[in-house]
């Protein structure tokens, strides 16, 4: 093996992730666009949520270090369209108690 190969084989934080579900939901989205990825969770479990006190990030998900750009960038769009569609569902949720 050789020197380049062992770096491009390096798992690197495409996100820092504030609970589970959204570790678990960027992972799947992830895996989906063909981007190989991993969880890799900072909490003890025996201290049940005392290590959010020290740490206020629950975990990371992981990538290729080759895939980092093109997964970051896959995030952003995703949070982009997520944060826009609840914009959307706000709007429509308002107009329905304008009609009482």
């Amino acid at each position: 093996m050789t020197e380049k190969s062992r770096d491009e084989d390096k798992l690197v934080p495409v996100l820092e992730a504030r609970d589970e579900l959204e570790a678990i939901t960027i992972q799947a989205f992830l895996e989906s666009q063909g981007i190989d990825s991993a969880i890799r969770s900072r909490q003890i479990p025996m201290y049940d949520g005392i290590a959010r006190v020290w740490n206020p990030v629950w975990g990371y998900v992981l990538v290729m270090e080759e895939n980092h750009d093109k997964a970051e960038e896959l995030i952003m769009e995703y949070l982009d369209s997520c944060s826009s569609s609840e914009g959307i569902e706000e709007e429509e949720d308002s107009g329905e108690d304008m009609d009482l």
